[in-house]
Parts: structure tokens; sequence; C-alpha cells
């Protein structure tokens, strides 16, 4: 139901007023609507102003709403002043906690005046915090994150949006996570987890999860402030982390994951590098984790070194199946993945191989997006050891040759149990019609065609930009790859009506071969039926 079918219901009784309104207040996007309940207000230029101070007659009916509120989502707009209406609200309010209900607080601003106003929604029973930043020019940022730690020391989850490097915010930063004993999950951006960082994060009692996100949204650092990882472990270290994103060179992962106190009953880990490595450095960090992280069930490698200008592919430096071997080693591992400039190299024979040893398997993405993109070694033949062997599959992506000349036949294709999304990257279409007709018989209904790349949305800038060759290879190979994204789902359709009306001519076969063998048996009772009169 949308909104103004929520309102219907309010108005229906008082049951399903309570019942309605609770859902319409639950999550608040933007002060434009909590404003307005509170007292008319007007526009003048780019500031707002309340027709009238708000007296307690209108915090009354405010608290009759605001108590609702669990979510309150602001993103400021400069075309729009608030502080004025905010500062009204701060000077009358009848409470001290204006949505004392609240547990999630989202605070994207980029002046200081904003900033301060943010403090205004906190309270202790606040858990999850998604705001940004003080603005660089902010020079003492110290004070602000104080006060969070003040009004909201409670807190679950910290998710920091910071559009400069961590040199200019690392010392707030420690302060504020030492002010924050309950914390469970905390996401930065991208080059924001130093060694100092993760230290002081290893020193707290309730983190699950560590991690950083990439683009714009969350800030981008500088890859210098992680040229160095090492963190200082003490006993104790990390005692219930299961989720670790880091960025650093391969060795020092590897020194890291092994010293004493190291996180090895991690579940989940994101490695991201900017440094080159050879793929025999991939097998040794994979033997590695296998040997030291046996609780591992995801694994993201992501390296992701490359230079303008000069992408030639170096043989050498190519992933082969063997580098991925120790993958098959790991107990728990089902979800894998790896990128990195350069395809795979691997075979149709050690796919099925992988696939055959790997049958718990539920997300691979195996390169699928390399940046040289013309040597090929596997085509749409890939597909069919995944679908045979891995029946929780739910996620694959691959590079291949999309050539309708290698279609194997499709009568005894069986299709994937799962899967749920196909990721092709920067793989090759000749022929969309032919390539969909085969592909129908192999993908679930429901499931998503991905095409494209992430290379442009992480890493320093030197990173994000590619080629123009290479932009204009990805756009030209993205056209087929729509083409068949179009197809398929009308094809699958088809396939689906095959299957039902294939299985219900087969149930009636069935069913008529029954009441035959039955009418026979009845007939040849009758034939050997005899009566003897004496």
């Amino acid at each position: 139901m949308d909104e103004d079918d929520h309102v219907n219901n309010a108005c229906v009784c008082k049951q399903w007023s309570d019942i309605t309104l609770d859902i319409i207040w639950r999550e608040v996007d933007g002060l434009s609507r909590l404003l307005t309940l509170l007292r008319p207000y007007k526009l003048k230029g780019r500031y707002n102003f309340f027709d009238g101070l708000p007296d307690s007659r209108d915090w009354a009916r405010f608290q009759k709403y605001a108590n609702r509120v669990r979510i309150l989502r602001f993103q400021q707009d400069n075309d729009l002043d608030y502080s004025g209406l905010l500062d009204d609200m701060a000077r009358t309010r009848t409470s001290l906690d204006m949505l004392p209900n609240l547990h999630t607080l989202e605070w994207v601003y980029e002046d200081v005046d904003c900033m301060e106003r943010a403090t205004l929604f906190m309270h202790q029973r606040l858990r999850h915090l998604i705001i940004s930043a003080p603005p660089l020019r902010y020079k003492d940022k110290v004070p602000f994150f104080l006060d969070v730690c003040v009004r909201a020391p409670h807190l679950h989850s910290l998710d920091l949006r910071v559009p400069y490097r961590v040199q200019y915010i690392e010392t707030a930063i420690l302060e504020l996570l030492r002010g924050l004993p309950d914390l469970k999950k905390v996401i930065f951006p991208e080059f924001f987890l130093t060694a100092n960082i993760v230290s002081e994060l290893s020193r707290m009692k309730h983190i699950h999860i560590v991690q950083f996100e990439h683009g714009h949204e969350q800030g981008y650092g500088e890859e210098k402030d992680v040229d160095t990882f090492e963190p200082v472990l003490e006993q104790g270290a990390f005692p219930v982390l299961r989720d670790l994103a880091v960025t650093a060179r391969i060795e020092d992962v590897m020194r890291f994951m092994n010293v004493d106190f190291a996180p090895i009953n991690i579940t989940s880990l994101y490695i991201n590098t900017y440094v080159e490595h050879k793929p025999a450095e991939l097998h040794t960090l994979l033997v590695m984790l296998s040997e030291r992280c046996c609780r591992l069930s995801e694994l993201y490698v992501l390296l992701a070194h490359h230079i303008t200008g000069e992408l030639e592919l170096v043989p050498a430096n190519q992933i082969t199946f063997n580098t991925l071997t120790p993958l098959l080693s790991f107990p728990d591992l089902v979800t894998f993945q790896v990128t990195h400039k350069y395809p795979v190299k691997i075979t149709l024979e050690e796919i099925e191989e992988l696939a055959c040893r790997w049958p718990s398997l539920e997300s691979l993405a195996l390169n699928e997006e390399p940046l040289v993109m013309n040597k090929f070694t596997l085509d749409l033949r890939a597909l069919i050891p995944f679908a045979r062997h891995c029946p929780k599959l739910r996620r694959l992506g691959l590079f291949i040759d999309a050539c309708p000349t290698k279609i194997p036949p499709t009568l005894e294709l069986k299709p994937f149990a799962a899967l749920c999304f196909l990721s092709v990257g920067t793989s090759r279409a000749h022929d969309p019609e032919a390539v969909a007709a085969f592909m129908s018989h192999l993908c679930p209904p429901r499931c998503e065609l991905e095409v494209g790349v992430t290379w442009t949305s992480f890493g320093i800038r030197s990173c994000r930009v590619l080629d123009d060759d290479v932009r204009m290879e990805i756009s030209n190979r993205f056209q087929p790859w729509k083409s068949v994204r179009d197809i398929l789902p009308v094809l699958i359709q088809l396939r689906m009506e095959e299957r039902e009306k294939s299985r219900a001519l087969q149930e009636e076969v069935e069913d008529l071969r029954t009441r035959t063998r039955l009418l026979m048996d009845k007939v040849d009772i009758k034939a050997h039926d005899s009566c003897i009169i004496v």
C-alpha cells in the first residue's frame, strides 16, 4: 500500500488510526514534513520562518506524531535554510528529546551551522548514526565528535561521510571511537582504515563489522594514507569481529593475519589493493588464509592496479586456475570475488573441475570485467558446469565470448536452481538472439543480467579514469548484451510455459497408461473367471 492508502486507513477507526499512523510516521525523509507538523512556516529567499513561535499547544500536537518517528533522514539543500526554524524549535521545546523514540538519524550536511543542529535530534536511545564529518575548514573537529558521544553514547552503528583525507581528521575519529563503547559496526570512506584507526577498533569489545564504502557519497580519501598497514594488536583484540575490509598490500595483509591476536575467526574479508601483485602472491595469500581463517565464508580480492595508457597483456601476470586452487581448501567458503585488469586464464575443463569440487558455492565473481578484453578462454559452455553442480549458486560472474558457433545442444541442459544474478562484465556477445535463446534454457525466472564495469566507482582518480579506447570498447560491448537482457525474460517465460505443457502432457500420458493397465487387468480377470454347477 502507498501513503494515500495508509492515510485513508487512519480515518477508519481509532485502532486502525494508531496502527497506520505508526507506519506513516516511522520514516521521515527531509525536515519539511516534520516542521510543518509543528507549525506553518513560509519561505523568504532561501530562509524559512515560522508564522509565529511554537507554543505548548503546538508542541502537544507535534508530540503525538513525533513519538512515532523511528528514522529521520536529512540531506542539506543549499537552496533552503532551516537553521532559523531549528533554532526556534530548540528554544521553545517542552521536552529535551524532540523525537524520543528515534533510533536512526541520517544527517548529511556541508556547513558548520547545519552540522551543529544535528545534535538536536540525538539522545541516549539513538542506535544508528549516518553523519558527515565537520567541514575541512572547521579546524578543531574533536569537540563536535565529543558532543556526539555525550548525547548518543550507546550507538551501535556509525556511518561517517568525509570528503577529504583521513590525515585531517584521524585524531578526532580516534576520540569518537573511544567515546562510543557499544559500537558494533563502522563504515568509513575508502583509505580511512589506517593502522591507528584499526588498532583502536581492535580494542572495542562489541565490534562485529569494520568496512568502507566506495564512491563520492561516502567520500574519497588518499591511497598514501594507508601505504603502510601495521596495526598494533593486543591480547583480546577484535573479540567478536566477523566482517573486515582493508585497503593494503598483500604482504601487509598476510603479516596482519599472521601476528599474535589476529582476527582469524572472521567470516568475511574484503581486500583492496592498488599495488601491482603477481599471481604467485595471490596464491600465497589464499594458502595462508585457508590455513589461518578456517571460518571464512566470504572472500573478496580487488587487485585494482592499472595505469592509464599502459594496458598491454602480460601472460605471466594472469591469474590461473592453479592460482585459485587453494580456494577449494577452505572448509566453509561459499562466496569468492576476484577483480584484476587481465582476464583469468582458465579452461573449460578447469571450470568443470572447479564447479564439481565446490557444490556449496553461493556466489562467484571470476573477474568478469577485465580491462584487457581481447583474450578469451571461456564461452557460453562455461555456464553449464555451475548449473549442474552448484544448486545453491545465487550469483555468477564470468568473462566469456558468447559466440553462436560454440553454443552446445540444449536438449539435456539442467537449469540453474537458484541463480538471481548473472554478471558478464566486459564479455562479448555476437548474436544477441542466439545467445538469449541458449541462456533461457539455463536461467531461472527473475534472474538479472548485469553488464558493465565497476572500475570507475572506486579508488583514487587515476584508477577511476579509463583509456578512451577501453571506454569505447566497453560501450560497444554493452549494446549486444542490452539486447540479450531485453529478450531473455520473454524467452525464459516461454521456456517455463513449454515445461508446464510438457509436464501436463506427461502427467496425462501417465494417467492414460494407468487407466489402460487397470482395464487390461479387469479384462484378464473376466477371461479367467469360471463357474461349476453340480
